[in-house]
């Protein structure tokens, strides 16, 4: 069993692709409810289009995976 180093890749980075979506979304979120005014509704709608994206996100990398493509 040879190593395969762009599917090791791929799942190193797995991580950080699941994770910052939210995180980003949370961030902007809480700077745009700062300067609308719109105290934790856009913090709240942001982070979970970010776990949306995430979630979309892990079933592409999950399928490609199982189907052999990189």
């Amino acid at each position: 069993m040879a190593l395969n180093v762009t599917k090791m890749v791929r799942y190193a980075s797995l991580g950080a692709e699941l994770t910052s979506p939210p995180i980003v979304g949370a961030v902007v979120g809480y700077y745009l409810d700062d300067y609308l005014k719109t105290s934790p509704y856009l913090t709240m709608a942001l982070l979970l289009a970010g776990v949306a994206v995430s979630f979309y996100r892990l079933i592409l990398l999950t399928t490609s995976l199982r189907n052999g493509r990189d």
